[in-house]
């Protein structure tokens, strides 16, 4: 049957209801204190908010609702050096980022108001769409076609020596 104590003082290992049954420790409201290391070997359900203070380290986090991390500052550390981690959803970013290595991206990028400091190298066509204004030297290597050419102050053709055709034949 059911048994209530006031108080319990146990000197060696403790069982509780250890064929079957629920154990409540404490009521509703109370604070219940664990002095030393808590070990639990199964599941743990938590009706409410879980408070942790002090460095914790989670093996496998899964969060079906809204998850904050560090949210009163601090930095938050995913996965180790050389892991891949994955978002499998939309990744919003709020604020600056800084990449410390390469940026591979797969697919379509859309990148607006772009500044590029440094040597950007393109592999492939380079597509631009509207007007473009390069304020330094435009060296071209190999062929070249220009549907429309406006040119204002001094421009070299072929310095390096060919041909330069202005008008298709015939």
């Amino acid at each position: 049957g059911d048994t209530t104590l006031s108080a319990l003082e146990s000197t060696g290992s403790t069982s509780l209801a250890t064929s079957e049954g629920v154990v409540n420790i404490a009521s509703s409201g109370a604070m219940t204190t664990v002095k030393g290391t808590l070990n639990v070997d199964e599941a743990v359900t938590l009706d409410t908010t879980l408070y942790v203070t002090g460095a914790t380290t989670l093996s496998a986090l899964e969060s079906t609702g809204a998850t904050s991390l560090a949210t009163g500052g601090g930095n938050v550390n995913i996965a180790s050096s050389g892991a891949m981690t994955t978002v499998k959803g939309t990744l919003n970013v709020n604020e600056a980022v800084t990449f410390e290595s390469t940026l591979n991206v797969d697919g379509f990028t859309d990148l607006n108001n772009t500044r590029v400091e440094g040597n950007l190298s393109v592999t492939g066509t380079l597509g631009i769409g509207g007007a473009t204004t390069l304020n330094n030297d435009l060296d071209v290597t190999g062929d070249t076609s220009v549907s429309t050419f406006d040119s204002s102050g001094a421009t070299s053709l072929a310095t390096g020596g060919g041909n330069v055709n202005i008008a298709s034949s015939g």
